[in-house]
């Protein structure tokens, strides 16, 4: 085969499996996991159902590539982010901002990434999917508390009284406070995105994420350093 029908061959293979993957996430999405079949998948990707175990094995493959998908976009998204700033104010925000706008643009792949649904089988294919995903939550947290950490370290930060009156007796732990951004993150998100959560309203996910902003800035680092004005 010549190198140019190998190149046109792998790009349809990529349409391919793309398409199976988009008629799947919206199936997921709609009726659940344990409701869909491969039978719908393949209907509403267009493919034939041999094209779709060839390229994932069955509904479970299918899910795990979607999870793959979904941490892949979100480093896409974080990554970038946070080589875009060179202090650490910027790159907590930036960061921060990068997820939300993750979740925003792809609201499916949030879930998939942080809230899968009941049903998914936890062996299998996605053994290697949810380690993907530990791992990206544990680098993100790492990243996050490093920032913090460099932050506390050139004084963008809270003075001895001002940490009194938000009950620090002592220096914050940056972890601790990376871990607690990232989950109340995760949790803001959620109550406007998942069903059956808050169901915020757009208008009142605004609202939250302005004082969420304003939480970040006034209550770990230094009041006034950034502008916090909801983006």
């Amino acid at each position: 085969m010549s190198t140019g029908a190998s190149t046109r061959q792998g790009r349809r293979k990529q349409r391919t499996a793309a398409a199976i993957l988009d008629a799947a996430e919206s199936l997921f999405l709609d009726a659940g996991y344990q409701a869909t079949t491969v039978e719908q998948i393949a209907e509403r990707a267009d493919v034939a159902l041999g094209s779709l175990y060839g390229h994932f094995a069955g509904k479970e493959g299918v899910y795990a590539a979607l999870v793959l998908r979904a941490v892949d976009t979100v480093e896409r998204c974080t990554d970038d982010a946070w080589a875009a700033s060179g202090d650490p104010v910027g790159r907590l925000l930036g960061v921060s901002e990068a997820y939300l706008r993750f979740a925003r643009e792809h609201p499916g792949l949030f879930r998939f990434f942080r809230f899968p649904p009941p049903g998914v089988p936890a062996g299998g294919p996605m053994v290697a999917a949810a380690e993907r995903v530990a791992r990206r939550v544990g680098d993100e947290v790492q990243r996050v508390t490093e920032a913090i950490e460099e932050g506390l370290a050139v004084g963008i930060a809270p003075g001895v009284e001002e940490r009194a009156a938000l009950g620090f007796e002592h220096e914050p732990d940056a972890r601790a406070i990376a871990v607690f951004l990232w989950a109340a993150w995760d949790g803001v998100i959620a109550a406007h995105l998942l069903p059956g959560n808050m169901a915020l309203s757009q208008q009142e996910f605004e609202r939250v994420l302005a004082v969420a902003r304003a939480v970040l800035m006034r209550g770990l680092l230094a009041t006034g350093a950034v502008d916090v004005a909801p983006r």
